[in-house]
């Protein structure tokens, strides 16, 4: 899997703010990501089942955004993928209504399960392999298959 990331200060954007400047940072990194290392030429966009797929090519991806970072992840299997920042919250109450088992019951580990959640949301299908680690000292990312294989992430920033 490749994961794409780009941080939107450094994403020009003319009268942009918000999510619309997330919105069209991923639809560059799509862009981007298609023509420079997937070959893709004619990168079109179709939405099924409200997530958005290439009209003329196999390669999947999955969408994520928080804050100040957006990623796309990449790969040749269909893919979910989450990122959130750590930041201070009452984790425990939104732990206890989604019903998350908290071992530790850390900040962290509360991050790990609602990445995790949200990507396997992504995935609209069975999740056969998982991945979940830190990522860049602030943020916790994860990614979920629907191949049963280990899940090896490389990370490559836009600059």
């Amino acid at each position: 899997m490749d994961l794409f990331y780009l941080f939107t200060k450094k994403f020009d954007c003319e009268n942009c703010s918000g999510y619309t400047k997330q919105h069209k940072a991923g639809r560059f990194i799509i862009e981007y990501a298609s023509s420079k290392y997937y070959n893709i030429e004619n990168p079109e966009l179709v939405i099924i089942n409200k997530k958005p797929k290439f009209k003329y090519s196999d390669i999947q991806f999955s969408i994520s955004h928080c804050r100040d970072i957006v990623c796309v992840c990449f790969d040749r299997n269909p893919v979910g993928f989450d990122i959130e920042e750590i930041r201070p919250r009452n984790y425990t109450a939104i732990a206890e209504r989604m019903n998350f088992k908290l071992k530790e019951n850390s900040l962290e580990e509360f991050y790990k399960n609602w990445t995790m959640y949200e990507a396997e949301i992504k995935l609209q299908m069975p999740v056969k392999s998982r991945y979940c680690t830190n990522f860049l000292d602030k943020y916790i990312i994860s990614a979920v298959s629907s191949k049963a294989d280990n899940i090896k992430l490389n990370y490559i920033e836009i600059k």
